[in-house]
């Protein structure tokens, strides 16, 4: 049995790989490819579409098509201080969740388990016995590790959207919100994937850029193409699963956050993620969010980081390393300030927000 485990990264296309595995899983199973659950809700979930009585126009929970990353966060809750995301309420303990997998394994005897989580991508830092751990769990088996990685610039403009997107305070990353995330995962990609290579020798290690992936179609197409299994034809493809914040609306979501109480930041958060695609003012790559300086500074910690992963794969990682200096055309407060300006304030939800949206809009242009 070949077991081929994705492990992220963050912001690369996972949650659209996880919805495409979940919604194909009988499919899947039925060809040899074991999506496997870990959980009472995922084993209802795969007997409901077994049976053919899923209701496929209900868009699947975070836990259902995010079961391995269920078992990430227990595993890592318990050997260190990381908490359980609320979403992951109601989990058995990792042991419980291994015996799981193996008895899937036994009755069903895929010829390939996908595990597959970018919270996998914390084991190195947290504790590297972690990875071991999934090593032994599957002492027979062939191993394949995908990883995807996404230019640090473009990286941390979209991780920072994301966890504005979830109501986080933060600081700009143009004034004190990049720094702490250098010698994090989020930066260091070395801290990813060295505990994996060190545990798991003989496995082959497939490294993917993230320009790479779009280019392929996707993170499901790159996926499909780049393991070594054959995936059945006409599988269910899937859309955009986790829509993004436009840059020039970050700064709105970040304020509002910090200014508003959570119901009504969530509710302009919300008409953002709708609404302020189409009034963008500019392209996203466009909008500069860090400034030249500390541009300067990431490719300067960075570059060490890139010949390693170079070296590792024969090529440069990312050809376009050098672009990661330049700063783009449209500074931050100018976009944000030329998305504010086309707000029509009878779409907001509330004369609150009405009200918000207005004294945010006079601020920016005084």
């Amino acid at each position: 049995m070949k077991v081929i485990l994705y492990i992220g990264h963050h912001k690369v296309g996972s949650t659209a790989l996880q919805v495409f595995l979940s919604q194909n899983w009988l499919a899947l199973a039925q060809n040899g490819i074991l999506y496997p659950s870990v959980e009472p809700r995922g084993f209802a979930f795969n007997l409901a579409s077994t049976l053919g009585r899923r209701d496929k126009a209900v868009p699947l929970p975070i836990l259902i098509r995010e079961q391995h990353s269920a078992l990430a966060y227990r595993m890592m809750s318990e050997v260190s201080q990381r908490k359980i995301p609320p979403q992951f309420a109601h989990l058995p303990a990792s042991g419980q969740m291994f015996l799981a997998l193996r008895a899937q394994v036994n009755q069903i005897k895929p010829k390939a388990l996908v595990l597959c989580s970018e919270v996998f991508s914390n084991f190195g830092e947290v504790q590297p016995d972690l990875i071991k751990r999934l090593c032994v769990a599957f002492p027979k088996a062939e191993f394949e590790v995908y990883c995807a990685l996404r230019r640090p610039d473009d990286y941390l403009v979209s991780q920072h959207g994301q966890r504005l997107k979830v109501g986080e305070q933060l600081k700009p990353l143009s004034a004190g919100g990049t720094a702490p995330y250098f010698d994090t995962i989020h930066f260091n990609y070395r801290t990813v994937i060295q505990a994996w290579a060190d545990q798991f020798p003989n496995a082959r290690l497939i490294l993917r850029p993230y320009h790479e992936i779009v280019a392929a179609g996707g993170s499901a197409e790159d996926f499909m193409e780049q393991c070594g299994v054959d995936f059945p034809a006409d599988l269910a493809p899937v859309g955009r699963a986790n829509p993004s914040l436009p840059r020039a609306a970050m700064e709105i979501v970040r304020r509002a956050n910090q200014d508003l109480p959570a119901p009504q930041a969530q509710a302009l958060r919300q008409y953002l993620l709708q609404t302020g695609p189409h009034l963008n003012p500019v392209k996203n790559s466009d909008v500069e969010m860090f400034g030249a300086d500390l541009r300067a500074e990431m490719v300067r910690r960075f570059t060490p980081i890139h010949d390693w992963l170079s070296e590792l794969t024969g090529s440069a990682f990312f050809p376009d390393i050098q672009d990661m200096a330049q700063p783009r055309p449209t500074p931050e407060h100018q976009a944000t300030t030329g998305l504010l300006s086309r707000i029509d304030p009878g779409t907001l939800p509330d004369q609150d927000l009405r009200d918000y949206v207005a004294a945010f809009r006079q601020q920016t242009t005084c």
